[in-house]
């Protein structure tokens, strides 16, 4: 067997250095590319003694965990100690997804079972090479995208709120996002509004009703008549320059442990969904949750 060592050098000083740029873009670390640089260097260095008698040592996950360490540390340096750990973590973190991607595509798109005669350095093909320099961005594309979209979530469920509403003697619950970017307020009152979907007034009025609020075209005998107010606002796809909003007899909010009750709110009613996956259907005016707003 012809065992291309250069070349798996050459392989594995790209991906280590990608993985720390990946670390470092995943984290938000400055990159000194010089120290990303001297890094990948030291841990591509790694391959020449697995074909030396002292592979039996650096396969030892100790002596792995510790040549990792060091690694990181050339890359992003010591400022504290927890700043080390997050850097250790994300390294270790991008590597392990990073690996079992490209791992797992690898057996997905396999139709034969000689996997070593495919492995680049060791007489594989071109397609293996253009499998792991495709596959790799791709894998880590995929991966940085998930953990965004995590991190969004979480931020999301942290800011989530249970929304009760008191409209004479109809009430009924539902979910509510507090936004701090929501600042609309009544012009007149000052009076905070709170962004509903108008779907959940249709138990209470029905469809057309609802719709003839959302449209402005209400009769004088609709019953949210003395309720209704127009609150100026502008959104994109929004064709009308005003809101639609009502008053209701009480809001109640349960957030972060803790319970607001006001009557000072309107709800302005909005025709579309405000969640394409359904985690909330309010918008919540940050300043109801601040403090009780009588």
């Amino acid at each position: 067997m012809i065992v291309y060592l250069d070349l798996i050098w050459l392989l594995n000083l790209g991906i280590d250095f990608l993985l720390i740029i990946g670390t470092a873009l995943l984290l938000k670390r400055k990159k000194n590319y010089v120290r990303i640089g001297m890094a990948s260097l030291v841990a591509s260095i790694v391959v020449f003694f697995m074909f030396t008698p002292y592979v039996t040592f650096f396969m030892n996950p100790i002596v792995k965990f510790f040549y990792s360490c060091m690694i990181v540390f050339i890359a992003f340096g010591y400022i504290r100690f927890t700043y080390f750990v997050q850097n250790l973590a994300g390294f270790f973190f991008l590597t392990f997804v990073t690996g079992g991607g490209l791992f797992a595509m690898h057996y997905f798109f396999q139709s034969e079972l000689d996997l070593t005669s495919h492995l680049p350095g060791f007489g594989g093909s071109t397609i293996s090479w253009t499998f792991v320099l495709i596959g790799f961005p791709l894998v880590y594309w995929f991966s940085k995208q998930q953990v965004d979209t995590f991190k969004i979530k979480k931020v999301q469920a942290n800011d989530l709120a249970t929304v009760e509403i008191v409209i004479d003697d109809f009430r009924f619950e539902t979910r509510g996002l507090v936004d701090t970017g929501n600042q609309l307020k009544d012009p007149l009152t000052r009076t905070p509004v709170m962004i509903m979907e108008a779907d959940l007034l249709h138990p209470l009025l029905g469809k057309q009703q609802t719709d003839d609020m959302l449209t402005m075209s209400t009769k004088e005998n609709h019953p949210f008549m003395h309720r209704i107010r127009l609150v100026p606002f502008k959104a994109v796809g929004q064709k009308q320059p005003y809101l639609t909003a009502f008053k209701p007899d009480q809001v109640t909010i349960y957030y972060d442990g803790e319970q607001f009750v006001t009557k000072r709110v309107l709800l302005g009613l909005y025709g579309e969904a405000l969640s394409p996956e359904g985690h909330y259907q309010t918008i919540i005016h940050p300043q109801l949750v601040i403090s009780q707003v009588s």
